[in-house]
């Protein structure tokens, strides 16, 4: 299963490397770029043949878990690539769309409508959580010898965070966060809000709301461990909520894009399933 995380994750920056060369005329770096794309993705191959050679524990370590490394990197990486040959049209359509099936904007108007300040730290509080997903519990079946389901975690989650970035480096969208003032008072000025809205502004990707990776990877870890640690699952599940609930409370995202995670999520993880049947 770990080579198929490795395969995922080179197909990935070999993709990448060909768009940059296809739209070489938007890039002045784009020989360097693609160069280092398809360096990296020689360097996954490669960590994975030596992994099978059976070299020292620390390589194989290094070998399990770069991927949860490398995407956020990848991650930031998307923003400057959307900016230099994305189709931004995206945008307005959702904006329309989201206005005739709501009649405004959530994202605008729940915020408003629920000015509780409980409210807002337990929903930010579940937002943040999501960084801490794939590690807690992908180290609990590491560490604890359930190999067989952290590489599952890993190659479903690699599979959705692909998907996720080309379609936002091909055609991104502008998140409300980037488009509308914070929901500021009565919520500014206490832990978590503070701390999420300072990680959007200096950690997030402009461009990468359509659908929501913090939906679509939560939904692909929930469901995985609805079938292997259901104790777990339980316990997931209010925090799942209040996640999905910040996307739009938090002005982070809008309902079509936590209509498109829960697609995707599905997607992924049904196609899987659906593989290991006919296996």
């Amino acid at each position: 299963m770990s080579s198929s995380t490795d395969r995922i994750v080179a197909l990935y920056l070999i993709t990448t490397a060909a768009l940059i060369l296809i739209f070489r005329e938007t890039l002045s770096s784009f020989r360097l770029l693609a160069a280092l794309h398809l360096v990296g993705a020689a360097a996954t191959a490669s960590l994975g043949y030596i992994r099978r050679t059976r070299m020292p524990g620390s390589v194989g370590f290094v070998h399990d878990w770069y991927p949860v490394l490398l995407l956020p990197v990848l991650y930031k990486e998307v923003e400057f690539l959307a900016e230099a040959f994305g189709n931004w049209g995206l945008t307005g359509r959702l904006q329309r769309i989201e206005s005739t099936l709501f009649g405004g904007q959530p994202s605008l108007f729940l915020s408003e409508k629920l000015p509780f300040v409980v409210l807002s730290e337990f929903l930010h509080f579940c937002y943040v959580s999501y960084l801490l997903w794939v590690p807690v519990i992908g180290g609990y079946w590491y560490f604890t010898g359930k190999r067989v389901q952290f590489h599952k975690l890993l190659f479903l989650v690699s599979s959705t965070y692909a998907v996720n970035y080309l379609v936002y480096i091909l055609f991104p969208v502008d998140s409300p966060f980037y488009l509308q003032p914070a929901p500021g008072r009565p919520f500014e000025g206490h832990l978590f809000y503070d701390l999420v809205h300072f990680l959007s502004a200096h950690g997030g990707a402009r461009g990468g709301a359509f659908p929501s990776s913090h939906v679509s990877i939560s939904t692909v870890i929930l469901l995985l461990t609805f079938q292997y640690e259901k104790r777990w699952a339980v316990w997931l599940l209010p925090l799942y909520g209040g996640l999905v609930f910040a996307t739009v409370f938090g002005r982070f995202h809008y309902v079509v894009d936590v209509l498109a995670g829960w697609t995707l999520a599905f997607m992924i993880v049904g196609s899987y399933r659906l593989y290991e049947r006919l296996r």
